[in-house]
């Protein structure tokens, strides 16, 4: 199993959109490692982070 997902995966994994996970990024309601500025910016989410936001949402 991965340990470091990017936003397109963690969506997946969670079950929600893409802009789903950005905005709980932004929120700080997951944390993440950004990598880049502006639109081209990447996000790195680890495998607990995703667990845990899964958790706090009551999903799985």
């Amino acid at each position: 199993m991965k340990e470091i997902y990017s936003r397109k995966e963690a969506a997946k994994v969670a079950g929600v959109s893409q802009r789903t996970i950005l905005r709980a990024i932004q929120t700080r309601q997951l944390n993440a490692v950004k990598f880049g500025e502006g639109k081209t910016c990447s996000y790195m989410i680890s495998r607990l982070a995703i667990a845990e936001y899964i958790q706090r949402r009551g999903r799985k």
